[in-house]
């Protein structure tokens, strides 16, 4: 998308227009560099370009997690957070020429550190080769949430931040998926045992035992 401005031209009094250059969101960027939404987030996240914020849900009625441009991102010029108009809109970021080209210097330096990070650690590179191959036998996507709770169902001793580091989810997410799931194992073995509790005392019914 073209960005545009107004600017005074003092030779004639004339308000004229000036290209400010080919502006991409975030999403779009990390297409250009053959990544996901998700893993492009973690990347420059990484770099230290977006920070989890908490905002409006789209509904109006929570908050929730995203990872916008910094504060300090937007005004070095490096890009702009968009905030739609339109009710059920969802917010997004675009990244200006120079913030491309900032993210294009430190890119491939990114993505080996991150990678180094989970080579070297034995636990996490075997996580993600079965999460990898998991992904391939599927007929469908996964979510976020399904991906983490994969990794904690198969690999107990992983430490969130690797979660992180594999899913491309953010910490907060993924703390959030693992504090659900732990939720949810809760609650079915309470209803377990109360479901077995109510079996053994229909099922010994003293009045029926034969003499």
């Amino acid at each position: 998308m073209e960005y545009t401005t107004e600017v005074l031209d003092r030779t004639t009094g004339d308000l004229k227009t000036v290209s400010l250059g080919s502006w991409i969101s975030v999403t779009e960027y990390g297409a250009s560099k053959g990544v996901g939404s998700r893993q492009v987030r973690a990347i420059l996240s990484h770099l230290g370009l977006l920070q989890e914020q908490l905002e409006v849900s789209k509904s109006g009625n929570s908050r929730v997690t995203r990872r916008r441009l910094t504060n300090e991102a937007v005004k070095a010029g490096l890009g702009k957070c968009i905030y739609p108009k339109k009710a059920g809109s969802y917010p997004f970021d675009v990244l200006s020429p120079e913030g491309q080209s900032w993210a294009d210097l430190r890119w491939d330096d990114a993505v080996k550190t991150m990678a180094s990070e989970i080579a070297s650690n034995p636990i996490a590179t075997t996580a993600k080769e079965c999460l990898d191959q998991f992904k391939l036998s599927r007929l469908s996507d996964m979510t976020p949430q399904m991906e983490v709770c994969f990794l904690s169902d198969h690999f107990s001793d992983l430490l969130q931040v690797d979660i992180c580091r594999i899913t491309g989810a953010s910490p907060r997410m993924v703390s959030l998926h693992v504090n659900t799931r732990a939720d949810q194992i809760r609650a079915w073995k309470a209803w377990r045992d109360k479901t077995l509790l109510v079996t053994e005392r229909v099922t010994f019914n003293p009045n029926c035992v034969d003499l």
